[in-house]
Formats: C-alpha cells, structure tokens, sequence
C-alpha cells in the first residue's frame, strides 16, 4: 500500500504550501517531509507548533478509520472546521488505485477502486479496508479482519498529547502503555513474517485466566459481604444451614392444625409443591436457553482461503478435475451455509418458545404465591397459627441461604476448575514456545542482520546493537529485546523504535508480507543527534536506489532541528528539505485555509 494524494472536497480545507498543488498534499516514494518553515516575518525566538503538520498526519489516519472522538483532541477539536468537507485520501495497492472518503458528521465511509466504490458502514469498512492492506492468504498463522487500527499504529506513531515526557514509547510495545506485551506479540510476529499462532493461543489463555480470577474474586466478595466467612468455612456454614433447615421442618410436621383449619394446611403444602415444581421447571428451561445462545454464537464458517487450497490441491493433482471439483466444493459449501443457516434459525426459534414459556411460568409462579400469602394471611388472622406462619417463614429463609451458598460454592468450584485447566495450558504453552523458537531460529538470526544493518547505517559510529527472541517463561512466553549502545541514551526509545521500524518495513518488502509500504514518524528526531538524520536519509536513498520502494513520512520543523544543526555545505539544508517537502507550512501559511463556521449565526439566520 502506497499513499497517493490526500484532499478535501470541495477543494480548499487545507493547504499544502506547493505552488505546483496548493491544496492537495502529493505523495511519493522515499522521503516524504512534512516542513515546518521559518518565515522572514517571524520572530527568531517564535515557536514553530501548531502550524498543522501533525494534523496532516491525523487526516491520513481519520481516512484509514481511526476514531474520531475526544481522545484525539487535536484533530477533534477541528470538528466544526473539518463537518462541511469530505476528506479523501487515494492510495495504491498491487498496483490497483484505490479511493477512501470520509466526513467526520457521518458514519459511513466511500470505500473502493476508483470508479468503482461502495458505501460501508464504519465496521464494515474497516474489515473490508483490512482485506486490501493486510489480505494474505499464504500466512500459515492468524491474521484477523478484527486487527485493522492495531496493525496500522504501528505504521502510524502520531503525537497524540502535547508536554509528553516520551513522545515514542518502546519499540514493541507501540500501542498504549496499558497494552499487555503478550497482547502484541502476535503482531509483531505477523510483521516479521513467523507464524503466531501459539501467541494468540496464549493471548486467549491469558485473558481466559484473567476472566476467571476476577470471577473467583468477585465470588469470594459476595461470600464475605453476604455470610461473612471466608471460603475455607463454606462448607461448616452449609451443615450449620442444614441442620437448622432440619430442625424447623420437624417442627413443621410436628405441627397439629386444628380440625376445622386442615383443609387450608392441604392447599397451603399443593400451592408450595406447585411452586417448586414449576420454578424447578424454569431453573432448566433457562439453562437450555443459554446452551442454546451460546450454541448460536459459534459460526460455522470457512474461510474462502481453505476453500482456494482445496481447489488448488485438486487441480494440482489432475487438471481435467479442476472445473467438476471447483463445481462440487461451491455445492458443498452452499450446502453447509443451508445447514448453519437453517442451525441458526432453530436455535432461534427455541430460545423464543423457551423464553415465553419461562415468562408465562414466571407468572404462573407469581399467581401462586398471591394466592399462598392470602391462605398464611388467612390462618394468622386465625390467631390459631403464628407458629406454624413463622415456621414456614424461617424455613424459606434457611432455604434460600442453603441455595445461595450452594450456588455461589458450585460457582467458586467451577471457576477453579477451568482455572486450573488454563494453567495446565499455559504451562504447555509455555515448552512449545521454547520448540518455536528453536524452530525458527535461523529466520530470526535473519532479520537480527537485517536490524544490525540498518542499526550500523543510522550509528557508524555506535559499536554495538542487538536484537534477540527469545522463550520467556512468564505470561508473554517469547521476549523481543532491542538493546542499545549505551553511548547512544539520548533519545533512547526514538532510536530504537526508529531502527526497529524501519528493519521491519524491509523485512515485509522482502518477504512479500502484504502490510502498509509508508512510516508516519511524527517529530521522531525531536532531542535526537541530527548526525543520525542526515545518515538515514542516505541509507533510505540507497535502498529506493536498488529497488526497495517505500515511503517514509516524516514531521520537521527547520528552527531547532536543521538551521541550528546542518552547515549549509551540508545537502539536507533548509532550503533543499523545503523544496523536496510535500507540504510546507508556516505562520503566516499554516495547515488550515478555512476557518470554522459560525453555527451561532448561520442557525439565527436560517
């Protein structure tokens, strides 16, 4: 995927300060700058934010479908600016051109080859935007339509807040700080082209172990709360119940009723057993029901690449079979999807006749003890039977306790249970990864010189770097480690992430990973030695030289970064920066054309 031309429509948002297309920023391989421009009229001591270069990299990502809300505040709070245009971004794919357009009042995004787009839903979008960026169906590991924004941070590392003390977090964990590494592990694998299969086993296993310990929390809570006891002293609790249940049930039939009164005793015990009956009865409808829902959920799909493999399988073998096979599978397939889809609508129409006969029952149940608490109301007015009254009552409170604790200890025991089960899991996990690793060892020793390459092109004059995988006994089951010469602190996680970056892009050039072919790197260099950029744009020149095309797009501002930094002797000046820049911005030209509108006046006015 490579960007093409980045515009509004109508025409005019946003300005790029290229006489040759001043309101369309034009992309192209190699370096792509983003320049921020002192101008002859502004103050030397001026700061030069806030001119709209990282807002031209927020538009990139609003068109590839990142939220738009208040946690980007920096492009959000361009919404009243931004609600009369639509915000179009093409790009090129395999050599295809495609067309994305975006508003940000409306939720459906134009997605599609030029000429040829369709209208999508937001979600929708994304799973069909992830299919033509990441589709690859010769990766033998996971690759889920689910991990379109995920993947694509990495290719896109914004400024998202301002003052922030790191503005590039470590390299591998490129996300959000409260990501778990062995949350992006599996992404990471994906890029460097290993199969990652066991990390988003271990990614389910790890959230399977979580889910329940905070179940097995939540249950011992009540407990305390509700009985105050700990775990340990359920099971005396329970017998102290019993027991207690016991003795006023002796005393229940012991109970003698007087002659004339019998008659209501009887109706009393049938309406009781009724309302037992018919409550045992729902506690199983109810448990169908959920079979039956989470029987729904499980799809019975496959996927259109096993489908290719099998034809390709067939053809293989026997040229002559290929059109009866590739015939014979679409009849098998449709065949299945009747099957799932008549599934579906059985389980659907069970839960419903299930769900209405538990509301009638639950009704019924109502009806029922209207009925008793007038009879218990009739025999206390009797004064003939406040005992037996109490009695009953006390019975039906020991009762409910003995069910409530049952059912909270059944709980507790079953969470243990599938605790323990994921446990053993992880532990197995944790021995395959160590036969992963080994088994992929020389494809890492690969990319580790791939990583030492560009390392040494960005720091000649560092003498050591290393990237290693590793087993990793805890929950992350491998570790990616990226160390440093300990000469080279400043701008510590920059550097890192900046080889670790730029090493993956080539690796997926190389090994033909269908991903992104552009870096956002917003203010990469920001507290960096410029020897550093000046190095690698003389590497990423050569590598576009030989063949390897990618797009590197990065933000830079010429006060503090180049005019105080690079002698005019030096090719990257100033003035060469601005005129191969994409855009150029400065005060008395920024980012932005057009200015909000005045809702207040526009609506007074009608």
């Amino acid at each position: 995927m490579f960007l093409k031309r980045l515009y509004s429509e109508p025409s005019g948002l946003f300005r790029s300060g290229k006489p040759e297309y001043p309101n369309t920023i034009v992309f192209k391989e190699g370096f792509n700058f983003i320049f921020g421009k002192k101008g002859d009229e502004t103050d030397s001591k001026e700061s030069l934010n806030g001119l709209g270069k990282s807002s031209i990299c927020d538009l990139i990502d609003f068109c590839l479908l990142a939220e738009f809300n208040s946690k980007n505040t920096r492009i959000f709070k361009e919404k009243q600016r931004l609600e009369p245009y639509t915000i179009v971004l093409e790009f090129n794919v395999h050599d295809k051109e495609y067309i994305i357009k975006r508003r940000v009042s409306e939720r459906s995004i134009t997605l599609g080859l030029i000429g040829d787009e369709r209208t999508f839903k937001l979600d929708d979008a994304k799973q069909h935007l992830f299919k033509i960026i990441f589709a690859n169906p010769n990766y033998t590991g996971v690759l889920s339509e689910n991990w379109h924004r995920a993947l694509l941070a990495f290719f896109i590392k914004i400024h998202k807040k301002k003052n922030l003390k790191s503005d590039f977090s470590d390299p591998i964990n490129f996300l959000t700080s409260s990501n778990a590494l062995y949350q992006l592990l599996p992404y990471h694998f994906f890029l460097l082209g290993f199969d990652n299969t066991l990390l988003c086993e271990n990614l389910n296993i790890q959230k399977d172990v979580k889910d329940r310990q905070k179940a097995i929390t939540q249950v011992k809570r009540l407990i305390v709360e509700n009985y105050n006891i700990s775990i340990k002293q359920v099971d005396n609790q329970l017998s102290k119940l019993r027991n207690e249940a016991k003795k006023i049930k002796t005393a229940v039939e012991a109970f003698r009723l007087a002659e004339q009164h019998k008659d209501v005793e009887g109706i009393l015990n049938e309406l009781t057993a009724k309302i037992k009956y018919i409550s045992e009865k729902n506690f199983w409808l109810s448990n169908k029901v959920k079979s039956y829902k989470e029987s729904y959920e499980l799809k019975d799909t496959i996927s259109d690449a096993k489908i290719r493999n099998i034809e390709k399988l067939y053809t293989e073998l026997n040229r002559m079979f290929q059109g009866k096979i590739s015939k014979s599978l679409k009849e098998a397939v449709d065949f299945r999807k009747k099957i799932a889809q008549s599934r579906e609508e059985f389980l659907k129409e069970e839960i419903q006749e299930f769900e209405t006969i538990i509301r009638k029952q639950e009704k019924e149940i109502q009806e029922l003890d209207t009925e008793r608490q007038k009879l218990f109301g009739f025999l206390k007015s009797k004064e003939a039977f406040n005992d037996l009254t109490e009695a009953f009552y006390l019975l039906g409170e020991k009762e409910k306790k003995i069910s409530d604790l049952e059912g909270k200890i059944r709980v507790y025991n079953d969470l243990q249970k599938q605790k323990t089960d994921s446990d053993a899991k992880d532990v197995q996990l944790k021995q395959e990864a160590v036969i992963l690793i080994n088994n992929i060892r020389s494809d890492i020793d690969t990319f580790e010189s791939l990583f030492l390459e560009v390392y040494q092109a960005i720091y000649p004059q560092s003498e050591s770097s290393g990237f290693s995988i590793n087993p990793d006994y805890g929950k992350n089951k491998v570790d990616i480690s990226i160390s440093f010469d300990k000469d080279e602190s400043k701008g510590w996680n920059k550097g890192r992430t900046l080889v670790y970056d730029i090493a993956i892009m080539i690796n997926t050039i190389q090994k033909g990973i269908n991903t992104p072919k552009f870096l956002i790197h917003d203010g990469i260099f920001d507290g960096m030695d410029k020897a550093h950029f000046v190095a690698l744009y003389h590497y990423i020149q050569g590598l576009q030289a030989k063949g390897t095309k990618f797009q590197y797009i990065i933000t830079m501002i010429e006060e503090g970064q180049l005019s105080e930094n690079f002698g005019k002797a030096d090719e990257l000046t100033p003035e060469k920066i601005e005129k191969q820049a994409i855009a150029v911005l400065s005060k008395k030209e920024p980012l932005w054309v057009v200015q909000p509108p005045n809702y207040r006046t526009k609506f007074q006015t009608g």
